[in-house]
């Protein structure tokens, strides 16, 4: 049996540190972790799952925002998809067009895409 594992790596440009920041601790209340190395924001997410976000600075960093639509996308599990839709519009995030309109799917700051979804599941 296989199992995806729950610590992820992303890469963003040095200018949304902050950003990434405010949306990460602040926003989704992820817990920072102690990183062992001064580019990577580590935070932990209530379920486990760890992120690690390398800081770089541009043009080695990042893809464009468009190119993250063509990269995995991840999903966020919430107890009220709405209040989370409306929280997150708030924030300033960028909706993603996509043909499933049961489902928000977004930008978060450095382009990459998630889907805001119920936690009692559903695809």
């Amino acid at each position: 049996m296989v199992h995806l594992g729950n610590h992820l790596k992303m890469t963003l440009d040095r200018g949304l540190r902050g950003r990434a920041r405010e949306f990460y601790q602040g926003l989704l209340e992820c817990k920072v972790l102690e990183s062992p190395v001064p580019d990577l924001d580590l935070y932990e997410f209530a379920d486990g799952v760890v992120l690690g976000l390398f800081v770089v600075d541009e043009p080695e960093a990042v893809l464009p925002e468009t190119d993250h639509l063509k990269a995995t996308w991840l999903e966020i599990k919430v107890d009220d998809p709405g209040a989370w839709k409306a929280k997150l519009q708030a924030f300033g995030v960028r909706e993603v067009a996509f043909p499933d309109p049961s489902r928000f799917f977004f930008h978060a700051p450095g382009g990459q895409v998630f889907r805001l979804a119920p936690i009692d599941g559903g695809l």
